[in-house]
C-alpha cells in the first residue's frame, strides 16, 4: 500500500501511522518526493484501508499489491517524465538517446565526442570519471578535475551530462 501523508503531517501523526502499519503486518518505507511525502508499506495481508485513511496526517491511501509500487501503473497512471532543463526531456513516451565514453579521459576526447552528439542531434552524453579499484578507497578516472572539464564543455555545447 502507499500512504500520502498530508504537508502538515506532525511527526508524532506519522509515527502512529508508522506503528499501525506495523501492527496491520506491514513494513513502512518513508519515500519524500518533489511531489509529496509517503509511507510505502511492504506486506501481503488483506487490510481494510479505512482502518487506516481516517487517520489524522493522511492525505490519501491506495492498495498496491505489485512488487515495485512507487512506478506501479496501479498507483501512477500517467509516464514517468524527467525534465533536465533546456529542453532536454526523458521519458513520457518519447526516445532518449544517451551516448559517450565508458570513461572519460581528456578533453580532447570529450570535444570530439560532444562535436559527434551536437551533430546527430544528441542532447546527453554519458561517461565515468571514477572508475573503481578493487579497493573501495581506490579508483582510476580523471576524477573531479575531469568532472568540472566535461561540465563546463558540455554546458557550452548544450549537451547535459550523465556520469
Amino acid at each position: 500500500m502507499i500512504v500520502q501523508l498530508s504537508n502538515t503531517v506532525s511527526p508524532d501523526q506519522k509515527e502512529s501511522i508508522v506503528a499501525l502499519m506495523a501492527k496491520l503486518g506491514y513494513k513502512s518505507n518513508e519515500v519524500k518526493t518533489q511531489q509529496g511525502h509517503y509511507l510505502v508499506g511492504i506486506g501481503k495481508k488483506e487490510v481494510d484501508l479505512r482502518a487506516l485513511g481516517n487517520l489524522p496526517g493522511i492525505t490519501d491511501i491506495h492498495r498496491v499489491s505489485d512488487d515495485y509500487k512507487l512506478v506501479s501503473r496501479k498507483w501512477k497512471v500517467d509516464r514517468s517524465r524527467i525534465d533536465l532543463g533546456d529542453g532536454v526531456v526523458i521519458g513520457n513516451g518519447s526516445l532518449s538517446i544517451m551516448a559517450g565514453p565508458c570513461s572519460i579521459e581528456t578533453d580532447k576526447q570529450v570535444e570530439a565526442t560532444i562535436q559527434h552528439l551536437v551533430k546527430n542531434g544528441v542532447r546527453l552524453m554519458r561517461g565515468g570519471v571514477f572508475k573503481p579499484r578493487s579497493s573501495p578507497y581506490a579508483f582510476r578516472g580523471v576524477g573531479v578535475d575531469g568532472l568540472k572539464m566535461w561540465h563546463r564543455l558540455a554546458r557550452a555545447a548544450g549537451i547535459k551530462s550523465i556520469s
